[in-house]
């Protein structure tokens, strides 16, 4: 299980995204086969959340999974329902 590294989270100003590397990873190139070399080899960037509305509870949000979750466990639970179902597991109450 792979814990969450604050530096490793981008937010674009919608979706928040985790770029460490973790178990069961999938690459670049697995997911677009026609990716620029670059890329391949590379571990696909995971979505973590969008905030609709340029809101910005983004900063609290990492601080909770860095504390809360293991990369692994929270992706799995919020591929099964949502990331706000997720985090609210562990007690989120934003």
């Amino acid at each position: 299980m792979t814990k969450f590294n604050k530096e490793l989270f981008t937010w674009d100003g919608m979706y928040l995204m985790y770029a460490g590397e973790y178990e069961g990873q999938p690459t670049m190139d697995e997911v677009h086969p026609n990716c620029h070399s670059d890329w391949i080899g590379v571990g696909k960037p995971a979505f973590i959340a969008r905030f609709k509305y340029g809101s910005k509870p983004y900063k609290s949000w990492i601080n909770f999974l860095v504390k809360k979750f293991t990369v692994e466990e929270y992706l799995n639970l919020a591929e099964a329902t949502s990331p706000l179902e997720a985090v609210r597991v562990k007690g989120w109450k934003k």
